[in-house]
């Protein structure tokens, strides 16, 4: 799972929350700092702006003191008087005194010429040449900056006239440390003097204020070619020129340390990032709040539509909030109601039917369960009605539902204290109701199918219709659900047949019909491992005493029950759908046995018997065919023997399958033949071959009139249509005998042979015939 995963909505919300707290934060912050710094930029500009202004107004003002000063001079009697003279000597004296006077550093005297006078320097005159000089604020005065001797100096040349004189007198004032500290004083920057004689070199500083400390030739060595003094991230500067000769150049430098004056911006830096820290604080813990205050009814609604989903009826939750909260909230209960209301429909149609209103098979088996799990005791009454798919066939389902509502009502009317009445399905219908001795519940049942079967006012038209009734006690006839409803579809299928319209539940039926299903599971595994036995009883000829055909007897010793009676497990097979399978297994059976006692010098033919499912089995004759497609004798000395039920069950597939048989060649012979419903006519019609009379007619025919006659007539009969007879169920001499004397074809019996396993059929076989005097001795009172 992500982290977003772990963290949940109110993490989610509080990281959210707090991540936009600290962005617009620190956004404010950077742009308050920004804004800060150039404020605190724009103020040093603006400082630096009004110190060049000051510089500027402090030289103009020493300027006009100086050449005032020098105007006085030039006007002095004496210093005329040495000029007019034109002695050198006097005119250095008076040029020192005077010079000294005006508080001049230097002092030039040139005549108009040009040539020089006079001079308190002891080196070269600097060029102060009238082009390069700033005219004075006195009349033919001039102004020039010049570099001279390692110092900076303003040059003011000043005329001196008078009546036959024409000289000019040069002053040079010192660009000093004075100077430096009074602009500085007066600008509130530090001040540089500073100059170079060339634009190939490096500044020289003349003069500075400031901390003597600060490595300003470092500073400014590293600008010689740019206006820019100092490294702008230590220093905001303004730079003065002055001007100067051709070959100099003399700037003001004024500066102001970056470090002093961002000292303010540093201090709110300080406080500001305080204060955003501190809204920080502020915004988690508010964050903190609002996410609680927000969370907290999600969690609550949470929990409510968790217990929704598990089935309660929780209280919506409180909340002073509003909104969509609020209508979230009211969305669930809501949706609460409406899956209260889905939830009984639901259960509704789970346990009602819909047609008649009562409980369904659930709601009873419900309530079954629950009387057995508190032990209470109870009747069941169960009714099916007969015709029910018949009236929905003929007169349409909504014909059918009022005649279910119908009798839905008279239940209800006839079993007022019924624990519950339930329509089961179809026609059924089952009610509880309190237990009651026998007798009373046999006349509760018949007076209630009294009340059923009679007529219904349906659509103005009186309606009957048919129903059988069981009972069961609970928990004598079961003690749980499964065991109630296997015993009670087994009562409704007994009921079925039985003549009685009411049936009660017997203890030991239900066991038989498990048996029936555990015969019906495990014949399948008995085909399929040969586990099958086959026994085969002698078939003898009437007229010669000997053994002419051998009819195949399947036998099942099953490994719990023991022996099973083979008009058992074949009936189950019949309505199991086994029988193809099982007729398919005895035919190869046969087959294997018959090649097997050939070999042995058994001549004999065979006799199957065949279900009347086979009959309606179409590859019965193509799986006939290849079982014996090598048999060693002709086909017709095989035997396939039906029943007249069999034949009567399904006469047209039935006759269809026999002509298919016969095609192949094999004898066809009526079994049990005068048991069953066949008439004369369609017996005539038959492709068959033989007859084979029923033992009840031959076991007792050496006493019984009745019979002789019967069997008779059927030999007669039968000779007349040209067909076989065999007889069987003999089982003594006299009655050999007497179908010995009626000229039966063949026969079987105890008396002539048990049957036998394959095994012992040649000993059976030798055993016949040492007994073939005995047999063959017979009055020929009847000859065809």
């Amino acid at each position: 799972m992500n982290l977003a995963g772990r963290m949940g909505f109110r993490g989610r919300l509080i990281a959210a929350m707090i991540a936009l707290v600290v962005l617009v934060s620190l956004v404010i912050g950077a742009l308050l700092m920004v804004y800060l710094f150039e404020d605190e930029k724009s103020r040093a500009m603006q400082q630096l702006a009004i110190g060049e202004r000051m510089a500027r107004e402090v030289l103009e003002r020493r300027t006009d003191l100086n050449l005032s000063r020098l105007s006085v001079v030039v006007q002095d009697f004496g210093f005329r008087s040495a000029v007019a003279s034109g002695d050198p000597g006097t005119l250095d004296s008076a040029l020192e005194n005077h010079s000294r006077r005006a508080r001049a550093d230097f002092a030039l005297l040139t005549n108009s010429a040009g040539d020089l006078l006079a001079s308190t320097l002891n080196q070269q005159i600097p060029d102060a040449s009238p082009p390069l000089s700033q005219p004075g604020s006195s009349p033919g005065s001039a102004r020039t900056f010049i570099h001279l001797g390692g110092q900076g100096y303003e040059v003011l040349n000043v005329p001196v006239e008078g009546p036959g004189l024409r000289a000019t007198l040069m002053a040079g004032f010192a660009l000093d440390q004075p100077l430096a500290n009074l602009i500085a004083r007066l600008s509130g920057t530090e001040v540089i003097f500073r100059a170079r004689t060339n634009a190939d070199e490096a500044f020289r500083v003349l003069a500075a204020t400031g901390n003597r400390e600060m490595p300003m030739e470092q500073e400014l060595t590293p600008a010689p070619q740019a206006r820019s003094l100092l490294d702008p991230t230590r220093y905001f500067s303004r730079t003065i020129n002055l001007g100067g000769t051709s070959a100099s150049e003399i700037e003001i430098v004024l500066m102001i340390s970056r470090e002093a004056s961002l000292q303010n911006y540093y201090t709110r830096a300080k406080e500001i990032a305080l204060l955003v820290s501190a809204i920080l604080v502020f915004a988690i813990l508010l964050a903190l709040i609002i996410a609680r205050y927000l969370g907290k009814p999600l969690l609550q609604l949470a929990d409510y539509a968790r217990a929704v989903g598990d089935g309660e009826n929780p209280k919506p939750p409180e909340f002073r909030t509003g909104g969509e909260l609020k209508q979230l909230r009211n969305a669930l209960g809501d949706m609460l109601v409406r899956l209260r209301e889905r939830e009984a429909q639901i259960r509704y149609a789970a346990t009602h039917d819909d047609v008649t209103g009562l409980g369904n098979r659930n709601a009873l088996m419900q309530s079954v369960r629950e009387l057995f799990e508190v032990g209470n005791a109870c009747t069941l009454i169960g009714m099916r009605l007969e015709d029910l798919s018949d009236v929905n066939d003929t007169l349409g389902l909504e014909f059918g539902d009022r005649v279910l509502a119908g009798i839905s009502e008279r239940l209800q009317a006839e079993l007022p204290n019924a624990l519950m009445i339930a329509r089961t399905g179809g026609g059924e219908f089952l009610a509880l109701v309190p237990p009651r001795s026998p007798d009373r519940v046999d006349s509760l049942t018949r007076r209630l199918h009294g009340v059923i079967e009679s007529p219904l006012q349906i659509n103005n038209t009186p309606f009957s219709i048919r129903a059988i009734m069981v009972t069961m006690e609970l928990p004598e006839d079961a003690a749980n659900t499964n065991e109630l409803r296997r015993r009670l579809n087994l009562t409704f299928e007994r009921a079925q047949d039985h003549p009685e319209p009411i049936t009660r539940y017997r203890p030991g039926q239900d066991e038989s019909h498990l048996r029936e299903l555990q015969l019906i599971a495990d014949l399948h595994t008995a085909i399929a491992d040969n586990s099958l036995h086959m026994n085969y009883q002698p078939k003898l000829n009437s007229r010669t005493g000997q053994l002419e055909q051998l009819e195949a007897l399947v036998r099942w010793i099953h490994p719990e029950l023991g022996f099973v009676p083979p008009e058992e497990f074949i009936s189950l097979a019949e309505k199991s759908g086994q029988i193809n399978d099982l007729t398919a297994h005895i035919l190869k059976r046969v087959a294997t046995d018959a090649r097997a006692w050939n070999e042995q010098g058994v001549d004999a033919g065979v006799a199957i018997n065949l279900s009347a499912k086979d009959l309606t089995w179409p590859a019965l004759a193509d799986h006939v065919a290849e079982t014996f497609a090598d048999w060693h004798h002709h086909l017709e000395r095989i035997t396939l023997e039906v029943t007249e039920s069999a034949l009567m069950e399904d006469p047209v597939e039935a006759l269809a399958t026999l002509h298919r048989l016969k095609a192949l060649g094999v004898t066809l012979s009526v079994d049990d033949f005068g048991t069953g419903y066949s008439s004369l006519s369609q017996l005539r019609t038959l492709p068959v071959q033989e007859l084979k009379i029923d033992k009840s007619f031959v076991l007792k025919l050496e006493s019984e009139p009745q019979d002789q006659l019967i069997v008779r007539s059927t030999i007669d009969m039968a000779h007349g249509l040209g067909l076989k007879v065999v007889a069987e169920g003999v089982e003594s001499l006299q009655g050999w005998q007497l179908l010995q004397q009626w000229g039966c074809d063949l026969a079987q019996g105890f008396y002539l042979s048990r049957p036998v396993a394959a095994a012992d059929l040649a000993e059976t076989a030798q055993a016949l015939a040492a007994r073939h005097q005995e047999l063959a001795q017979c009055t020929m009172e009847y000859s065809r």
